[in-house]
């Protein structure tokens, strides 16, 4: 058996008192790739941030290529070949796509950085992850949030890596890329590459991994072979339930489509969207699926006021209206949850309490515009109340919580302001499976009450069991309409990847 190049001993870390890793240990082999599972909170970032040199360790021992580390910094760790891609981008929008990638690894030519030859590799390693169609000239502001994952990982794999950290690195990727990712990722398997992956997308883990870790509360619950964990296992170690309870009951379909319209396009143009017609029930949650870019952010950005509606109409409630922006949808009781929270719909830098109220300060200001403290403080403790935030305090800033702790944040604000029509955006991405469950049982209360929900999602188990009717986009149009007994996995993926016959 080859030598451990990772080893974890008995680690254990605690932040002001509260020990938050305990007694926690972990072996890496080349070749290998663990899958490190739990929910948020259980301690997985804070394990990576120990191996990565972010965190020094208070107990136990890690051991590196035969080293011990007792204390190390995240350069000495990418010395030592450790790299890590994670959720939050750090792609700089304003330099170039090449730039990026060789962001302080610049390639000299007599103390001159060689542009070219740069550009040369990024291109070979845009190819072998499909992205052809991507100038490594380009500023990397102007890709999507996929390809800017993608493009994260090239710059991982340009330095080399003997130990890879993917922390919910596939989170906005679509199969079909994660597919590409995990071919390369295979190809490097055979060289010796080792992995740590974090995904809530249990599917992933299955497919790429060997090896399993699931923390709980900080301490280590199994270490075991893949392939003895099935995923009922998984999530009861977890959690404590089944995957059988994670998505609420369904209602009846007809009772759901017979509801009053509550927002309607017909006939709407917008962006390279022609000729949409779409209608949204009341109490109705509503999906639109498909590849990745066929346009549903697109949809989106209509129905809340971002991208106009150059031809057709609008109605909601009944009544025609023009939405000229954000401002005119949240009057008419819109709101809208986007993807990137942390860059479209977080403070990160502030408190918990300032992203909480901020959407709805205007109603705790009295006639002089001045706050009113007690009506704030009840809108704050009634949002850590129905949400179960976990925080220390309304004071602590947003970036300190976990990501399902953030997404929670995001989701009080808007619905402070007890919106009729709910636009999600990947809501659950990124999140485990406990806070999966409460923002779904969330979401199936809402509907309960007469709130229309429109969700965008990559992940099929959700749109399946958490939408009334989903409706698939290709090419910036609608292809199919699944509702009841026809929304299938089966019938959504073929919805999804072939073009309708317009005859039919």
């Amino acid at each position: 058996m080859k030598d451990a190049f990772l080893q974890v001993k008995q680690v254990s870390k605690s932040f002001f008192g509260n020990k938050v890793l305990s007694n926690v240990s972990a072996e890496l082999r080349p070749g290998e790739f663990l899958a490190l599972i739990g929910e948020n909170g259980a301690g997985k970032s804070t394990l990576i941030n120990l191996i990565t040199g972010i965190y020094s360790y208070d107990e136990g021992e890690i051991w590196i290529n035969g080293k011990l580390c007792k204390t190390i910094t995240p350069a000495e760790a990418q010395r030592l070949g450790i790299y890590t891609v994670r959720q939050e981008l750090s792609i700089n929008p304003v330099l170039t796509v090449a730039q990026n990638v060789f962001l302080g690894h610049e390639i000299l030519n007599h103390g001159l950085v060689n542009k070219k030859e740069m550009e040369r590799i990024t291109r070979e390693l845009l190819d072998a992850v499909h992205l052809k169609h991507i100038d490594p000239r380009q500023d990397a502001g102007t890709l999507t949030m996929a390809e800017k994952q993608m493009l994260e990982f090239c710059k991982a794999v340009y330095q080399n890596p003997k130990l890879l950290v993917l922390d919910e690195a596939t989170s906005a990727l679509d199969d079909d890329q994660v597919e590409i990712i995990f071919n390369k990722l295979r190809e490097l398997q055979k060289q010796g590459l080792m992995v740590i992956f974090i995904s809530h997308r249990l599917h992933e883990l299955y497919e790429i991994c060997n090896i399993m870790t699931v923390l709980k509360d900080g301490q280590q619950i199994v270490t075991e072979p893949i392939q003895s964990l099935d995923e009922d296992r998984l999530i009861s170690l977890m959690t404590g339930r089944t995957i059988q309870d994670l998505f609420p009951a369904k209602r009846e379909s007809k009772k759901v489509q017979s509801a009053p319209e509550i927002i309607k396009i017909e006939d709407g143009t917008f962006g390279k969207c022609k000729h949409i017609h779409l209608a949204v029930k009341k109490g109705e949650i509503l999906g639109i699926g498909g590849l990745q870019g066929q346009g549903q952010q697109t949809f989106m950005e209509c129905l809340f006021g971002i991208r106009k509606l150059e031809q057709g109409a609008m109605f909601l409630d009944g009544e025609r209206i023009v939405l000229r922006g954000p401002s005119d949808a949240m009057a008419r009781g819109i709101a809208y949850l986007p993807a990137e929270r942390k860059t479209e719909g977080l403070f990160v830098s502030h408190p918990i309490a300032f992203n909480l109220t901020f959407a709805c300060i205007s109603r705790l200001c009295d006639f002089l515009g001045t706050i009113r403290r007690k009506a704030e403080k009840e809108e704050i403790d009634r949002a850590f109340t129905s949400f179960s935030i976990k925080a220390h305090s309304p004071n602590q800033i947003i970036s300190e919580l976990s990501g399902g702790n953030q997404q929670k944040v995001v989701l009080a604000k808007w619905l402070a302001r007890n919106p009729k029509l709910l636009l999600l955006n990947e809501p659950t991405r990124g999140i485990d499976v406990g806070t999966k469950k409460e923002i779904y049982e969330l979401m199936a209360g809402l509907a309960g009450k007469g709130v229309s929900i429109v969700m965008i999602s990559s992940d099929t188990m959700e749109l399946i069991g958490m939408c009334d009717r989903v409706i698939t986009v290709y090419e910036n149009e609608i292809n199919y309409e699944l509702l009841g007994n026809d929304l299938t996995e089966e019938a959504l993926v073929k919805a999804s990847v072939f073009r309708r016959d317009r005859n039919e």
